[in-house]
């Protein structure tokens, strides 16, 4: 259902924003040991990007995450009400990750070498130009034009779109990176990487992204049992709620473990 617009749950988003872009900053300033003062090899720009990419994408996940949370936990209803606000600050996030990645990054990303039709450039561009379709069709009158139960279904679409999307992106320009950094460690320290034994912010973002597709799968083919087509409400059917509540709790500590493997693979190395 449509909710209209409220400055006091974009203030909320904004701040949840603001939370998580101080901590990630933090994290990558220890990792990296730079902010905005990169070495002569990197754009100044180079850390912001990656905070402000991963801040973006935990809000996405986080805004697909939520109708889980509040099925599973009635204690978390009010959470309902955050979804658009917290899903358009992270949109605005990952479009400005966009912009800084192809005007501000040229070292990283010099214009002449952004293969545009390639799967992972591809897939990003895709994802903001859905990203921002979905902005345009969440105000009222859009809602109005289009139908409600129309704009449902493209709003559920779009965002599980946009989601696979950012999987392949990402999935598809790191993995190889992850795999190296997993396997031979990072290295020696550089002028670039001053504590290359911490796992970088990408793997531990994309850990939870991905944890939130595989709830909503769960969900969607073993409790839905309908791919997401329809909008099933579980809440009252108590023996449903709880197979969903246990996989997500299961599911969660085995999250946890990963993070804890994955922050601890190089310590004492």
């Amino acid at each position: 259902m449509h909710k209209p617009s409220s400055m006091r749950d974009y203030l909320i988003s904004l701040l949840i924003a603001a939370s998580l872009t101080v901590f990630m900053g933090f994290y990558i300033f220890i990792r990296r040991g730079y902010f905005f003062d990169a070495p002569s090899t990197a754009d100044p720009l180079f850390v912001p990007n990656k905070v402000i990419a991963s801040v973006g994408t935990v809000l996405l996940a986080f805004t697909f995450l939520i109708g889980p949370i509040v099925r599973y936990f009635g204690r978390f209803d009010k959470w309902l009400g955050y979804r658009k606000e917290i899903g358009i600050v992270g949109g605005f996030f990952i479009f400005f990750h966009a912009i800084i990645s192809y005007f501000f990054l040229p070292l990283k990303f010099p214009q002449s070498k952004i293969d545009l039709d390639s799967i992972t450039f591809g897939a990003g561009l895709i994802g903001i130009f859905l990203l921002i379709s979905l902005f345009i069709i969440s105000f009222k009158k859009a809602i109005d034009i289009i139908g409600a139960s129309r704009w449902w279904f493209l709003q559920r679409w779009g965002l599980r779109l946009v989601i696979a999307l950012t999987l392949i992106h990402v999935y598809t320009m790191k993995w190889a990176g992850w795999v190296k950094w997993l396997t031979k460690g990072g290295g020696a320290p550089t002028a670039e990487l001053a504590n290359p034994w911490l796992p970088g912010l990408g793997i531990m973002v994309t850990l939870f992204f991905t944890w939130v597709v595989i709830v909503r799968l769960y969900e969607s083919i073993f409790l839905f049992r309908d791919f997401g087509f329809t909008t099933k409400e579980i809440s009252m059917n108590e023996p449903i709620k709880a197979r969903g509540r246990r996989f997500f709790l299961a599911s969660f500590w085995i999250l946890i473990i990963l993070y804890v493997l994955v922050a601890t693979r190089w310590i004492g190395y």
